[in-house]
């Protein structure tokens, strides 16, 4: 079936958004300025209140933002990590499309404005993340209640987040959901990257191994990490580790480059007995949620994730 009007209009952002950067290590500024044109695809969501939170060591190095929709749970909370390569991406970028995950999970919501590279490379951001959850059961919040939930680079940290949080002796969170997610950022082995330039409209191989660099340091320079690492890209992690992750929800864009990152990471997981639903969305882009409340195959996956989180944690 092909992709609704509305859906159909997503390459086109995608595409103006690339053309309009500068090369990224001239402008960084701009660049992420460029990029937080995203949160257009979206609607504003109704009924939903804010709240930035300051500076707080117990939440990582940035700011946070509460979001609070009307008659949701206040005892079950998703906590989001934003897309962006690692680079880019905001609370402003992501705000709309949280909202309404929070909506349709009945869930609040904690955004985490996590460190970016260049500047901050590995572990920076996971351990903002990671500071982010710990903030959540420090506020009262059991972990079976909260739910892990990003995209892109942020789906990948969905992941890693417990992985790491496990490894330091905190529970799991109770699910985690994650849109077009990056699971593999040795960006070798699923053959859904050599779309790129034909279906995919956002991403290149040339600028996938850029954010790599950035995150992980080249290789054999001082300082560099290896991208198997699992708490860098999950989908190396050995199956006595991935047992003791929680349910997982893994929504998948057929025209992404990253699309065989997530069917990769859903049979790993359901080999390691971990409870695992995995949708491939054919036709659509690279987090087509973005355009929420706009086309209705966003609507329907975000309506579909709100159903299987609530049945999870009970909001």
């Amino acid at each position: 079936m092909a992709p609704s009007k509305e859906s159909a209009a997503l390459p086109t952002l995608f595409r103006t958004i690339v053309s309009q950067n500068p090369p990224d290590d001239q402008h960084p500024a701009l660049n992420r300025l460029i990029y937080d044109q995203v949160a257009t695809a979206s609607s504003e969501p109704t009924d939903v209140t804010y709240e930035d939170l300051p500076h707080n060591p117990k939440l990582g190095r940035g700011p946070a933002k509460w979001l609070r929709p009307l008659h949701a749970s206040p005892n079950h909370a998703l906590l989001f990590f934003h897309g962006g390569g690692y680079s880019f991406g905001s609370l402003a970028s992501h705000r709309k499309l949280c909202g309404h995950l929070a909506k349709a999970c009945n869930a609040y919501a904690l955004m985490i404005d996590y460190r970016l590279t260049p500047e901050h490379p590995f572990p920076a951001t996971l351990d903002d993340c990671v500071a982010g959850y710990r903030y959540l059961l420090d506020q009262g919040f059991e972990a079976k209640n909260v739910v892990t939930i990003g995209d892109s680079c942020g789906g990948g940290l969905a992941t890693t987040v417990p992985l790491k949080a496990v490894r330091e002796g905190l529970p799991a969170p109770g699910a985690v959901v994650a849109l077009s997610p990056w699971f593999d950022v040795e960006c070798q082995e699923s053959p859904s990257l050599h779309v790129s330039g034909e279906t995919d409209a956002l991403g290149t191989m040339e600028g996938m191994y850029v954010i790599r660099d950035r995150y992980c340091g080249k290789k054999g320079s001082a300082g560099a990490v290896d991208p198997r690492d699992p708490t860098i890209s999950a989908v190396y992690a050995g199956e006595e580790e991935l047992k003791k992750l929680p349910p997982h929800w893994i929504s998948c864009a057929g025209d992404d480059m990253l699309r065989d990152d997530g069917t990769r990471m859903a049979e790993k997981l359901k080999k390691a007995g971990v409870e695992t639903v995995v949708k491939t969305h054919e036709g659509m882009q690279h987090v087509f949620e973005f355009m929420a409340g706009q086309a209705p195959e966003a609507d329907q996956s975000i309506r579909e994730i709100g159903e299987w989180v609530r049945k999870k944690i009970g909001s």
